[in-house]
């Protein structure tokens, strides 16, 4: 008995330590702290890379389950490392090694954290430790509140909305959701961004009038939106590729999307795409860690279909819409409709932006692997 206790206490703490230091590492990466950390980066991802390696090693077993789920998180942390960096594609193995964890401590691991570190950087801004960059434009001014660009800390706490909504369900208090309701629309008075404060909000409600009337969680498991992810992605890359800046109303759907779909359609028609990727360095708002802008021409392209089609190619992309499908499936039978909501909501803010890729900003790809292999992490739905 004593024997089996320390190897559990012992795989518990080869996935925390590591799942902890790469979380941390990714929220201070996005801030300007991230000078002070950026040349330990790779280290510190080795040593979260080697710590789930003897994880695995321990009563290492693979049946056809995992087995499966082993060759396609291999094969997308592959393809994240060519086209999108070595932090990436550290994430596909975090969701393997998260399948036989406490996925509800993982969550409330991930909000406490998530939660202390926006507010230790907005506060660091706010006395001068790290800078508080302002952007202005002839339309809007977006402070960074600490961050290398406005939409990080806006990010960050739509990710915090849906791990406290998820985590209390229906019992979570009305306190609870007045102070994320104040705290998303604060932010987004700072940060002017709309979308991601348009999708926290769209939870809250969803929150509340479950609380009144819970019958509307069942409403919310319908079978149409099974495909969610893939709609997403065909009304995100045909709009693009066919939009006209002439015709008034993808003029006006443009400038709703915050000029996503112009951007897009010039930059998939200057580079093209394939079945297959290739290395871009697309150049955006972001700043570098010392606060200064990239003077380059900007192309970045915010939809995230649409920059895995032109980064990753078409082979990738449906790799990525397959599994997300296969995921909203096992979500539905499950009947879990806070999660089914939340996803439904990922792939609507894939339109947005591509930030929900990354672990600081959507904490729920921890969940994938429990859901592959059929572990029963939360039976209150």
């Amino acid at each position: 008995m004593n024997i089996v206790i320390k190897r559990n206490f012992l795989k518990n703490t080869l996935f925390y330590v590591p799942y902890v230091i790469y979380l941390l590492y990714s929220l201070i990466n996005t801030s300007f702290y991230a000078k002070y950390i950026s040349s330990y980066g790779k280290i510190l991802l080795l040593i979260c890379f080697l710590l789930l390696i003897i994880k695995e090693a321990i009563d290492f077993k693979l049946n056809y389950r995992e087995g499966i789920l082993v060759f396609i998180l291999i094969l997308i942390s592959g393809y994240s490392y060519i086209y999108f960096g070595i932090s990436q594609s550290l994430l596909p193995i975090f969701i393997y090694s998260a399948r036989n964890m406490d996925v509800i401590k993982i969550f409330r691991i991930s909000y406490r954290i998530s939660l202390f570190m926006l507010l230790f950087i907005i506060l660091s801004s706010y006395i001068g430790i790290i800078q508080n960059y302002i952007s202005y434009s002839a339309t809007r001014e977006r402070q960074y509140l600490g961050f290398r660009y406005a939409l990080y800390p806006s990010s960050i706490f739509c990710n915090i909305i849906f791990l406290k909504v998820y985590l209390e369900k229906e019992n979570i208090s009305w306190l609870a959701l007045g102070a994320l309701l104040i705290g998303n629309y604060v932010l987004f008075q700072y940060t002017d961004s709309r979308l991601t404060f348009i999708l926290g909000l769209l939870l809250l409600i969803v929150s509340a009038m479950t609380k009144k009337i819970p019958a509307i969680k069942r409403l919310a498991l319908n079978r149409m939106f099974l495909g969610i992810f893939f709609l997403a992605a065909l009304f995100s890359i045909y709009f693009t590729l066919n939009y006209n800046y002439l015709s008034d109303w993808q003029a006006n759907l443009n400038e709703e999307l915050g000029g996503r779909l112009g951007l897009g359609y010039s930059t998939l028609k200057f580079y093209g795409y394939g079945l297959f990727g290739r290395q871009l360095s697309l150049v955006g708002n972001g700043l570098d860690e010392e606060g200064f802008l990239n003077t380059a021409t900007y192309d970045y392209v915010d939809n995230l279909y649409v920059l895995i089609l032109l980064k990753a190619g078409i082979i990738f992309l449906i790799i990525f819409l397959v599994s997300m499908t296969i995921i909203m499936r096992k979500i539905y039978r499950r009947k879990d409709s806070y999660l089914y909501i939340i996803f439904i909501l990922l792939a609507l803010h894939g339109v947005i932006d591509d930030l929900i890729l990354l672990p600081q900003y959507n904490s729920f790809w921890l969940v994938v692997g429990a859901l592959f292999v059929g572990k029963n992490f939360n039976s209150n739905t």
